[in-house]
């Protein structure tokens, strides 16, 4: 018994570990009232985080951040 309750706190952690494999981190940028706000969003690798912009934000990969002021890719 008590080698299940140890066994099972680490299968989780492996499926976890193998499940974030497959996703990648993209920020996206909305124009607000009170400035540009700023969310992380997780995607399949395949997907470009540009995919994920829509008509009221912008989006770009990780290692893009930084690049840019964020208000020129967030949507008025």
């Amino acid at each position: 018994m008590n080698k299940k309750k140890f066994l099972l706190p680490i299968v989780a952690f492996v499926a976890l570990v193998f499940a974030s494999c497959d996703s990648k981190l993209c920020y996206c940028y909305t124009s607000t009232s009170q400035g540009v706000l700023e969310e992380e969003v997780y995607t399949n690798t395949d997907t470009p985080c540009s995919a994920l912009g829509n008509s009221s934000r912008g989006c770009i990969e990780q290692n893009e951040r930084g690049t840019f002021d964020p208000s020129e890719i967030a949507y008025k």
